[in-house]
């Protein structure tokens, strides 16, 4: 569009207020501003005509335009060079968290047989989720958010179906998991529910649901042009606006699917492992717990902590567009607060990774092994391969010092060269030595 001829039509329409016909391809999205100016607003809706509203929840002109004002003051808001650098970094940092986290994370699984099982496919399917939301829809609506102008074409709809499916796979996945520990608790006599066969049918149906639940979104996501004459600067601008609307029907059903329905679960789910394993508290001597028991245990503290982080996360999310909130703000302050609870909703995807590493051993030597070569991590090739994420080597060492194949002069050469290196510090009695430095002397 010509910018001489759009600031004709502005002159005309908004500073001297002729009632002209405008060109059929700036119905619906020419405006006149700034809104507050007196007559403008009727301006405005006389030059208006609705060819098909850009947004479902508008019911009339009058809300279409005070909308795209808000947005347009938005916009308008230049922010400061050190707003912009910082909001930069924050989102810049969780992308590289999410990405690089749910990567090991995914590589841990993959590579180690020892990790092939049904608990760990439903983790290694939401780590993939989670590094498509901070991939697809983190890494192009921060910017959108903070400058309220698409600038990045057709990936408006890739980032419509990313910012939905992978989050309700990642839901889905926590309400598996969540049962299968329910069952694994509650009745640990009888077969596991989720083998190895069912997880992959199971993981399989959560894609097919969360793709249908996407493609409506996906389908209405556009890019929409629109065009403000300022009457006090005689200038036009033009911003594009990646939106997908949708019946409201389609929203609510989102938010119970994501949000309402898991909570229900989630919260069923851990009331009974709670009450099991209060049952079991009661009924055995804590000394008497085995393995297996600390086990599970764990793995329930550790979902325990991914719920959790998930709920916080997505509450001011979900607060926030379930009571309109940003009618409370002004221009200049709810782009920020916005941007704040995008921030907090998004970073869900870049927690499990470190609560996997606080939480589970074999996750924690994987990613000891990966980022060694950190200064401040010291974790040595030995103590990788001979650790809890190759079980069958460690069997070979016990074999070995069963027969004593094990150099003794070797042991007391590694304690003196790297008692102060390694990862695992060496027993106090010098006759004991730690499971690295017998590795380290392992003939094989």
């Amino acid at each position: 569009m010509d910018q001489d001829l759009l600031i004709q039509l502005g002159e005309r329409a908004c500073k001297n207020a002729e009632n002209l016909t405008l060109p059929p391809e700036l119905n619906g999205i020419f405006f006149c501003a700034p809104s507050s100016k007196e007559g403008l607003q009727k301006i405005n809706e006389e030059i208006f005509e609705v060819y098909g509203c850009w947004n479902a929840k508008i019911k009339n002109v009058e809300e279409k335009i005070r909308g795209h004002f808000r947005n347009w003051q938005i916009s308008k808001k230049t922010s400061s060079r050190a707003t912009q650098v910082f909001v930069a970094i924050a989102f810049v940092l969780l992308m590289a968290t999410a990405i690089i986290g749910n990567s090991v994370v995914m590589w841990i699984i993959y590579k180690h047989k020892v990790m092939h099982y049904g608990f760990n496919y439903f983790l290694f399917n939401m780590a993939f989720a989670d590094l498509l939301i901070a991939l697809f829809n983190v890494g192009t609506s921060w910017t959108y958010n903070l400058y309220y102008d698409w600038w990045y074409g057709d990936l408006c709809t890739l980032t419509s179906f990313f910012g939905i499916a992978p989050t309700t796979v990642s839901v889905c996945s926590m309400m598996a998991l969540s049962w299968d520990r329910c069952q694994a608790v509650v009745n640990p006599l009888q077969k596991r529910p989720l083998s190895r066969k069912r997880s992959v049918i199971a993981i399989l149906v959560i894609w097919v649901v969360s793709t249908v639940t996407a493609l409506p979104f996906a389908i209405a996501a556009s890019v929409n042009s629109f065009y403000t004459y300022d009457v006090v600067t005689s200038t036009v601008s033009k911003t594009h606006v990646c939106s997908a609307p949708v019946n409201t029907f389609f929203e609510k059903v989102l938010f119970g699917i994501q949000y309402a329905l898991p909570i229900i679960i989630l919260g069923s789910t851990f009331t009974r492992i709670a009450v099991a394993f209060r049952a079991t508290n009661e009924a055995t001597d804590s000394s008497l717990k085995n393995n297996h028991t600390r086990a599970k245990s764990k793995a329930v503290k550790m979902l325990f902590l991914m719920v959790v982080a998930f709920v916080v996360c997505w509450l001011p999310y979900h607060i926030y567009h379930a009571f309109a909130l940003e009618e409370f703000f002004d221009a200049a302050h709810g782009k920020y607060a916005y941007l704040l609870i995008y921030w907090i909703a998004m970073s869900s995807c870049a927690y499990n990774p470190i609560i996997y590493c606080f939480a589970n051993e074999r996750f924690r030597i994987g990613f000891r092994y990966v980022f060694r070569w950190i200064p401040v991590i010291d974790c040595k090739k030995e103590q990788y391969e001979y650790s809890q994420l190759f079980p069958d080597k460690m069997r070979s060492m016990a074999i070995s010092l069963q027969k004593g194949r094990v150099n003794s002069s070797c042991l007391d050469k590694k304690i003196k060269e790297n008692s102060s290196q390694d990862c695992v510090m060496p027993e106090k009695n010098s006759k004991k030595y730690s499971k690295v430095h017998l590795l380290s002397c392992h003939e094989k």
